[in-house]
């Protein structure tokens, strides 16, 4: 492996991707410099009791929010969170975790703290050399600086322009309107009647929030809702199962109809007046919060459309029906896909329409040399911490030399491609993805994808861990660049920790559950075998 210590890497953002992105430069030898604009590292995962007053549009977490992803997929690949964790965390418990990472691995001196980027340009030798000029300043009204670096990764993600959409009416409505971004806790929200407009994840959340203290809380969504229960039938977390490796052998689809027949186990959504989504690919948005469902059967929250128009107290929605007296409208509709530092004319159009190849490298730019860290949003069960981390370790070996991108034309006939497929199956090009496939190609060019079949031969009871168990994201530690001696230990531990931190009593030895996995997964191995063989021999 070759390594190019000179390199200086610009880093924009210090929360989660922006520490992956510090920490995979310092790997490959680089000279990382990121600027963070407020006073601590863990950006949105840092909780504040009102919007920052320099940007009141950018997202924040509020005072309810957990993980929906389990403890087992959670986080980085080299560095798994605390044994005592709960199988879902709070937010306050993700930042410590970050705050730990950063502190284990000396991230934080390389981090300028109260520093926010203006301005994203290429220097003057771009076309011979791909450089990048950064325009920044302090939060005390100091003057402008500028620096150059070699390459730049912008780990700001999409999530700093809150969306307020316009309905007809919107102006002549008494009561308050607000996004989401803003919303802390339910208490000014006591006795009140509230609209949330949103059926993914944050609209989820808040509703239930703001249901437990006022007088009637309302729903919206115009594309229907899919609730994506966190706990399965048989008590372990879903995503757990959803997760393992022979579920990835199937269609993408089939992951889906695990959820939805999970959800429908325990409810009937028609009944409820929760109307469903298109059937027979990913929505666009899923609530997963286990307490939606019972709100709804007690009628604390109540599901209603899309919005129509407003009127002077209230909505009125597609179907017709009516809301008035209304306090106030929450809009939980998602952010706006801008990069307000880097002008339109170095990277032209909608996020969508700019081109992102493995939606990190802009395919239309002359060189290379910048990244997007974090554009995406996952869909299916994985860690948005674990694939960004995953694109950062791509990109630092891309930047050495270690892995070659294919032609400019060949990856803007991917992207092409890409957004063609988009609109087929969700309507529009959004950056969804399903996080295990699109790590495991990220790993195939960065060589850290594990072999199941040198596994096998090598280490056997890895191997039937690897094909049962949830594709933790140590797996992509076991081999290739930067490996971690502590990644076989936390694929065989996936099922034992989940509930580590919730156990009245400590258990020794292997669970009765693994023991069922591993019954099951020795018979699905020998099946695969099988089938090989016949292939082979019919060849």
């Amino acid at each position: 492996m070759t390594s190019d210590g000179g390199k200086r890497i610009g880093i924009i953002g210090g929360g989660p991707a922006g520490l992956a992105a510090i920490k995979a430069c310092l790997e490959q030898g680089f000279e990382p410099r990121a600027f963070e604009r407020q006073d601590v590292l863990g950006g949105t995962w840092v909780y504040r009791e009102s919007p920052d007053p320099l940007h009141p549009e950018a997202a924040a977490v509020y005072h309810c929010l957990k993980t929906n992803t389990s403890k087992a997929l959670f986080g980085y690949s080299d560095f798994r969170p605390p044994p005592e964790w709960a199988p879902y965390s709070t937010h306050r418990q993700c930042l410590e975790y970050f705050q730990s990472y950063a502190k284990t691995f000396q991230l934080g001196k390389y981090i300028r703290f109260n520093t926010e980027v203006t301005k994203l340009y290429p220097a003057d030798d771009y076309e011979t050399t791909g450089r990048w000029r950064l325009r920044f300043r302090g939060q005390a009204n100091e003057d402008a600086t500028e620096e150059e670096f070699d390459a730049v990764m912008i780990c700001t993600g999409f999530y700093s322009n809150a969306n307020l959409p316009v309905y007809p009416g919107q102006n002549t409505f008494m009561g308050g309107i607000s996004t989401g971004n803003s919303y802390r806790n339910n208490f000014k929200y006591l006795n009140k009647k509230v609209l949330v407009v949103g059926g993914g994840i944050s609209g989820g959340d808040i509703g239930i929030d703001i249901s437990n203290t006022s007088k009637q809380t309302f729903i919206s969504s115009r594309n229907g809702y899919t609730l994506t229960p966190l706990i399965g039938s048989n008590g372990w977390p879903l995503d757990i199962y959803t997760s393992r490796r022979f579920v990835q052998l199937f269609a993408p689809n089939f992951e889906m109809w695990i959820a939805t027949r999970e959800s429908e186990k325990r409810f009937q959504p028609a009944e409820l007046g929760l109307f469903p989504p298109n059937r027979g690919h990913w929505p666009n948005g899923s609530v997963l919060n286990d307490n939606f469902i019972n709100q709804v059967a007690c009628g604390k929250i109540i599901p209603k459309p899309g919005i129509q128009c407003f009127t002077k107290t209230g909505v009125v929605f597609s179907d017709g029906s009516e809301v008035n007296d209304l306090d106030h409208v929450m809009f939980c509709t998602g952010y706006r896909n801008t990069i307000p530092f880097l002008d339109d004319s170095e990277l032209p159009g909608p996020l969508g329409e700019r081109g992102l190849y493995s939606y990190v490298f802009p395919a239309k730019m002359t060189h290379q040399t910048l990244a997007c860290i974090g554009f995406i949003k996952v869909l299916s069960c994985g860690s948005p911490i674990s694939v960004i981390e995953m694109q950062t370790r791509w990109v630092a070996q891309v930047w050495a030399g270690n892995c070659i991108l294919p032609s400019k034309e060949e990856m803007l006939a991917a992207v092409h491609d890409r957004n063609e497929e988009h609109y087929t199956r969700y309507g529009r090009e959004n950056h969804q993805i399903e996080a295990i496939p699109y790590m495991d190609q990220l790993a195939s060019r960065i060589g850290c994808y594990p072999s199941f079949l040198k596994v096998l031969f090598s280490d056997p009871l890895l191997a039937v861990y690897m094909f049962y168990s949830p594709v933790v994201p140590s797996t992509y530690r076991l081999m290739g660049p930067h490996k971690w001696n502590g990644a076989r230990a936390a694929i065989l531990n996936a099922w034992n920790t989940s509930f580590e931190g919730t156990r009245c009593t400590t258990r020794s030895g292997q669970m009765p559950e693994i023991t069922q996995a591993l019954k099951f997964g020795l018979f699905a191995l020998a099946f695969v075998l099988l089938f090989i063989i016949i292939v082979m021999l019919l060849s």
